[in-house]
């Protein structure tokens, strides 16, 4: 299969198809900038990856059986990390096929949350890098309150980190677990878990790891699992302090190698008892 020629733009997109096309130029790549790329944001290496889909900003590892992100990595600097009108432009990858890609319809009126697994508020650093996160490659199904409220948080906590630490790795991905879970058209599976892994460096040597996974859940959930109140402030940090988890764990459940050329098998066994801290 070839690649599509255009990107199918889905209803409610703020910028035009012309500058969409402009900004779609930019994923083409020279071997020389995509080992640039993998060198600046997997300095650990590389996971495995069915389908690799690198820009500049960001390396996403994308799933063309189910249609969706399965990992994404990239280094966050503290200067990157800047405000900017949000421009909706979700729409299809010209990279993949039209069999390959999900589509506008697919999530049209399912209720779920087109969820980007790349944030675009950790691309504002120019038009382009905004207006690529909306690639349908870069999304995930997720119910709106898990998008919205938890996730949200987890990702401004990321924000955070790379204003107080200088800069930050992210790998960010889904768990697919048996039986998958789609939506009504039967093309994009529908992740049971999400993560993130954060690492920084202390100059040489070992980085520190930061892993949090959350269950993906159509509700807030309160203290004993069931249906709460939505959590912000101190108790979305402690609930995102609760699901602290292990390297090892979220590779044991995605079947990744998330660190290939990382030799350090206690700090992928180690679990944080608690969020890094903050200014």
């Amino acid at each position: 299969m070839t690649s599509s020629a255009w990107a199918e733009i889905c209803k409610g997109s703020r910028i035009p198809r012309a500058e969409l096309t402009q900004h779609d130029a930019r994923v083409e790549f020279s071997p020389a900038e995509l080992d640039g790329a993998l060198q600046a944001h997997l300095p650990w290496g590389q996971p495995a990856c069915p389908r690799l889909l690198p820009q500049r900003e960001y390396i996403l590892c994308y799933d063309p059986v189910n249609r969706v992100t399965l990992w994404a990595a990239y280094k966050l600097k503290a200067a990157e990390v800047m405000s900017a009108e949000r421009r909706d432009a979700f729409r299809t990858d010209p990279r993949l096929s039209t069999d390959e890609n999900a589509s506008c319809a697919d999530y049209a009126g399912t209720g779920f949350a087109r969820g980007h697994a790349v944030p675009r508020e950790d691309m504002n650093r120019s038009a382009a890098a905004q207006a690529n996160t909306f690639f349908l490659s870069n999304m995930t199904p997720q119910f709106p309150v898990f998008n919205g409220g938890i996730w949200a948080r987890l990702e401004r906590l990321v924000r955070d980190y790379a204003r107080q630490y200088g800069e930050v790795y992210v790998i960010t991905g889904s768990v697919l677990q048996e039986p998958l879970r789609r939506l009504p058209s039967d093309r994009v599976a529908i992740p049971s878990r999400f993560y993130k892994v954060l690492l920084r460096s202390h100059g040489s040597g070992t980085p520190e790891a930061l892993a949090i996974l959350l269950p993906h859940l159509p509700f807030q959930p309160g203290p004993d699992g069931t249906q709460g109140r939505p959590k912000v402030g101190t108790a979305a940090e402690a609930y995102l302090a609760f699901h602290t988890a292990s390297i090892r764990e979220i590779e044991q459940l995605t079947g990744l190698d998330l660190l290939p050329k990382l030799d350090a098998e206690s700090l992928k066994r180690s679990v944080a008892r608690e969020l890094w801290l903050r200014n």
